[in-house]
C-alpha cells in the first residue's frame, strides 16, 4: 500500500470517521423503520404507515431524515 499511496495512512482517521458516521446513520434509520436496498433508502410514508416511499419523497414532504432529529452520542463524538 505504501508504494502505491505513500500518504494513505495520513487519511486513515478520516476514513474511519466516515465509516463510523455511516454506521450511525444506518442504525438510526433502521430503528426508525427505514429500509435500504440497491435503489437507496425507503422511508415510512407519513400518510400511510403500511407503505414505504423513496427518500426523496420523504424530503419533498418537508421532513428531516431521522439522524437529523436524533440525539445520538456518536453524532457529537470526534
Amino acid at each position: 500500500m505504501m508504494e502505491l499511496y505513500p500518504n494513505w495512512y495520513d487519511h486513515l482517521d478520516q476514513v474511519e470517521a466516515a465509516i463510523k458516521e455511516q454506521d450511525r446513520i444506518i442504525e438510526i434509520r433502521q430503528a426508525a423503520g427505514w429500509e435500504l436496498d440497491e435503489d437507496g433508502w425507503w422511508a415510512p410514508d407519513p400518510d400511510n404507515k403500511d407503505k414505504l416511499i423513496p427518500e426523496y419523497e420523504w424530503i419533498d414532504h418537508g421532513l428531516l431524515p431521522p439522524e437529523e432529529t436524533c440525539d445520538s452520542p456518536a453524532k457529537d463524538a470526534p
